[in-house]
């Protein structure tokens, strides 16, 4: 997800200063919290649970919009608080980080089997959590938009002066790995580029994502 935190602060803002219909604050409560947060997170799942309860209670359906409204602008207040504190981001990157730590340890785990085909397998990991993590990176510190070719998210990163020095070169050598690694290419494939393409993941990690 590209950090575009700042348009939804400013939209944010736009919407509790002025006079707008409850309808309209509910559901832009809904969109910045499911965006922020996530559509399965706690802040959402709260959130919906609060308007059903309102529902519920309120003594009539123009008396419980204004209180579901009044809840709305609650939610998008916090959220903004949140963000300007630099605790939404600070969040995202923890899990990010972490996702990507299990899933290169698992990796360096499989390789320590020493046949060919935990080569393999661990490769495949390896190769992917390589992916993932070049495609995270490009969303949330050089703006890359979409799902691009994964060459062009390692030039948005070196242009963005996230990749610095011998780190450009080093990632674009791995996506022949990539390629070799995902598409079950296995002559090509050795032990030493799975140890390598994990020491430079686990680097990105300690840079980007702790």
């Amino acid at each position: 997800m590209a950090d575009n935190s700042a348009a939804w602060v400013k939209r944010a803002k736009e919407l509790l200063s002025n006079q707008h219909p409850a309808s309209e604050s509910i559901q832009f409560a809904t969109s910045l919290l499911t965006a922020m947060y996530g559509p399965r997170s706690a802040q959402i799942v709260a959130f919906n649970n609060g308007l059903a309860q309102i529902a519920k209670t309120a003594e009539n359906a123009n008396n419980a919009l204004w209180h579901q409204g009044h809840l709305a602008s609650g939610a998008i207040g916090n959220v903004i608080a949140e963000i300007e504190n630099g605790l939404i981001v600070s969040l995202r990157t923890q899990v990010a980080g972490e996702i990507f730590a299990e899933l290169v340890s698992l990796g360096k785990e499989i390789l320590q089997g020493g046949s060919d085909s935990a080569k393999n397998v661990s490769a495949v990991l390896i190769a992917a959590a390589f992916e993932d993590l070049t495609r995270r990176m490009g969303s949330e510190l050089a703006g890359v938009v979409g799902r691009p070719k994964l060459e062009d998210v390692l030039i948005a990163l070196k242009n963005a002066g996230i990749t610095k020095g011998g780190e450009v070169g080093t990632a674009q050598s791995y996506l022949k790995f990539r390629n070799d690694s995902l598409h079950a290419d296995w002559a090509n494939v050795s032990r030493a580029q799975v140890e390598s393409c994990t020491a430079f993941i686990e680097a990105m990690l300690l840079k980007h994502f702790s």
